[in-house]
């Protein structure tokens, strides 16, 4: 019976887990080596491979910077702290909705680019013009923004990428080019992801050529009904955007105006 209870204690003792402790997450030097979080682990190595998504208002203090989110990804362990890498940059849909306008269109593209520094990058951008433009025109534009795109990402590093990003610098250059083809409002940067080591340059090039434009004009609902009693379902909102003429409609393309200029302050030129 002795040698039972003693074998008993033994495993029992086996069970025995690891303290668990709060090990701080800290950012790049290019966010001045900031704390973004802790996480409760074992040891500060289980650590490294985990992904923390920041808001970029939190990092830099801008409110205007809100619409902004950017990802690390710890790479290694030292001094019993997790030291994190940018691996990413995105948009908000939310942010991205408040650009988007009635009588607009909107070219999507999605595309792999390689840094200096020989890492591939996937960037998504988004134009979104003044008025409506022909498919010809949008065409035109995408490819015209993706060549770009390339040349400023080929002789700098994802780290410069992002704070460029962040500076507003690319955005405007691809505007610039973008505005040679057709009037531009917007050109914004939806997604900037750093590809993992390894991955097949080729692979992601042919995903792209099976990829094919996404070109969407936003045109304002029509009132079929306007005209009608409006004594329908009781469930059903009434449309608020009723045709109107004369002085009122003039008002109204006055507000939209102003709304477009109080967004456009909002943004960086």
């Amino acid at each position: 019976m002795a040698k039972e209870s003693k074998s008993k204690v033994v495993k029992k003792a086996g069970k025995v887990k690891s303290k668990k402790r709060w090990v701080q997450i800290v950012a790049p030097k290019s966010f001045d080596s900031m704390v973004l979080g802790d996480s409760l682990v074992d040891g500060a190595d289980k650590l490294v491979g985990k992904s923390i998504t920041v808001n970029l208002m939190t990092l830099n203090g801008d409110m205007r910077s809100q619409g902004v989110e950017i990802r690390f990804d710890v790479i290694n362990a030292t001094e019993g702290k997790g030291h994190a890498a940018v691996t990413g940059y995105e948009l908000l849909p939310s942010a991205l909705k408040r650009l988007i306008r009635r009588g607009r269109t909107k070219v999507a593209d999605s595309f792999v680019v390689r840094t200096a520094t020989g890492r591939l990058v996937r960037i998504k951008p988004i134009v979104i013009t003044a008025n409506p433009a022909s498919s010809g025109a949008a065409t035109t534009m995408r490819l015209a923004v993706r060549e770009k795109a390339k040349q400023l990402v080929a002789s700098i590093s994802f780290d410069k990428l992002v704070q460029d990003l962040i500076d507003f610098k690319i955005q405007r250059a691809l505007k610039d080019v973008a505005n040679k083809v057709h009037p531009v409002k917007n050109v914004e940067v939806r997604m900037c992801s750093l590809l993992p080591e390894g991955t097949s340059e080729k692979r992601e090039v042919s995903e792209d050529s099976r990829t094919e434009d996404f070109v969407e004009v936003v045109e304002p609902k029509a009132d079929e009904n306007a005209s009608s009693d409006v004594s329908g379902d009781a469930d059903e909102p009434v449309d608020a955007e009723q045709p109107v003429d004369g002085a009122a409609k003039d008002a109204a393309e006055e507000s939209d105006d102003e709304a477009d200029d109080a967004d456009d302050g909002e943004s960086k030129d």
